[in-house]
């Protein structure tokens, strides 16, 4: 057997597939003694891993991202392998991730040797026991590779059941988020979570949540949060009917079980649907909640965009949740997105007539831009610049302390990519690729053009 180091990558957007990933390893007889390095700075990695190579391990370095993190991902990537170019045990470098799920080729052109595919709580631990056996870990179904320049793959791996993994390494107190649904049956055309982690709602037992919720209370963490699509689907199978009686006993049990420690459920990173919000539901919320605040999931403020995008609600129904939202004594933060495929003037102006209705309400608005994400119908599209009145207004209400969010370093963000993939096709030189899209300098805001 091989003896095998493994290194992690790690920012804040990325700790909690980190935290799944990490804790499967730790369940699987072949892995569970492995401590994996999770580790901020590209540096300490390359420092690291040349000494674990020096001591006879094979450094695998793994990197999880996103598609808005993916250029600067990339440039680690290519850091790391000049540097650790000459060791006595090449590295491995393994991606995973919503972008290297979505597209996962194009990943691996930019110098990764394996990718994850999609979810990796066996296929993960399965291919680091492979690489330990010396096999080859392209055999395990969920990873992915390039051989001789074509695209190698086994398939998807099967779906995970929640309840046979944990959200966190057991053993470790820096992850407290618990995972207590995967996927969602919306499926908007912009969001890589149906697409990637499947078009229906796969819940996480209660009696599981509340056991990784105990061992948080004892590791004396005192923020229990939770990672959902939609906190008020949780023990529902249809986004909107909130199963009111499983999530009374949950959140009660909880309590129990929490203690002195405070219980986020409803603000990030379990936002909630907006036909998910009843009276009902809110009356739940506000007894058994710690956090002041709830973020609700809007988008646009027009109902013929709305149906474009693939929504499955209408504006009145934010109107209705919002007013709820308020009246139950909670901050409303409302995410809308900016420069959607298709946005005529038209939306453009009824966007901007609801989110000043909203704010007159005493809500605040969380902006975002499109990005075109990989493996959803709006991934091909190119990027978008948000129109000028929007850009405007939302500088106006920042000013007012009303509006926040990165709309502006996503549109940037999606801008540079766009660069890259252009330099990329025509050159394949990932290090030239990088370098133009770096260059890149914004275009005046202009519409974006309707499809």
């Amino acid at each position: 057997m091989r003896k095998v180091q493994i290194f992690v990558l790690s920012h804040k957007f990325n700790k909690n597939s980190i935290a799944a990933l990490t804790g499967a390893l730790q369940i699987f007889p072949e892995t569970a003694e492995i401590e994996p390095l999770v580790m901020w700075d590209r540096d300490a990695v390359a420092s690291a891993a040349a000494k674990a190579a020096e001591d006879g391990f094979v450094p695998v370095i793994c990197f999880s991202f996103t598609t808005l993190h993916f250029l600067d991902t990339v440039k680690v990537l290519l850091f790391l392998k000049k540097t650790l170019n000459n060791l006595p045990l090449r590295p491995l470098y393994v991606a995973g991730g919503a972008h290297p799920s979505g597209s996962a080729e194009e990943t691996l052109k930019c110098g990764f040797d394996y990718i994850v595919k999609g979810e990796g709580e066996y296929s993960f631990p399965a291919m680091i026991t492979a690489v330990m056996r010396e096999e080859d870990p392209a055999s395990i179904k969920g990873v992915c590779t390039l051989a001789d320049g074509k695209f190698v793959s086994t398939g998807r791996s099967d779906a995970v059941n929640l309840d046979d993994y944990p959200p966190f390494p057991m053993r470790l107190t820096k992850f407290s988020y618990i995972e207590i649904t995967r996927g969602c049956p919306v499926a908007c055309k912009y969001c890589q979570t149906s697409y990637i982690q499947g078009a229906h709602y796969k819940h996480r037992s209660p009696e599981k949540v509340l056991e990784y919720a105990e061992r948080l209370v004892s590791l004396g963490v005192k923020d229990i949060r939770f990672i959902t699509p939609d906190c008020l689907s949780y023990g529902s199978k249809t986004v909107g009917k909130p199963n009111i009686m499983f999530i009374e006993k949950f959140l009660n049990d909880l309590k129990k079980c929490a203690g002195e420690s405070s219980i986020h459920f409803g603000s990030f990173p379990s936002e909630v649907f907006p036909s998910s919000v009843t009276e009902e539901a809110m009356e739940l919320l506000a007894a058994y909640v710690s956090n002041n605040n709830i973020v609700i999931g809007a988008q646009t403020g027009s109902d013929r965009l709305l149906k474009h995008i693939g929504r499955s609600h209408t504006v009145d129904d934010v109107r209705k949740a919002v007013g709820l939202i308020l009246k139950k004594g909670f901050g409303a933060n409302v995410d809308f997105m900016f420069g959607l495929p298709g946005e005529t003037e038209e939306d453009e102006e009824e966007n901007i007539r609801f989110m000043t209705e909203l704010w007159t309400m005493g809500a605040k608005v969380h902006s975002h831009t499109f990005m075109p994400l990989a493996g959803t119908p709006f991934g091909s599209l190119p990027p978008v610049v948000v129109p000028p009145k929007t850009a405007k207004l939302l500088e106006k209400l920042a000013g007012y302390g009303i509006q926040y969010g990165s709309w502006k370093a996503q549109m940037e963000k999606s801008n540079r990519l766009a660069v890259f993939r252009k330099v990329f096709a025509e050159t394949n030189d990932t290090e030239r690729a990088v370098t133009e899209s770096d260059n890149y300098s914004a275009p005046p805001l202009q519409r974006c053009s309707l499809l």
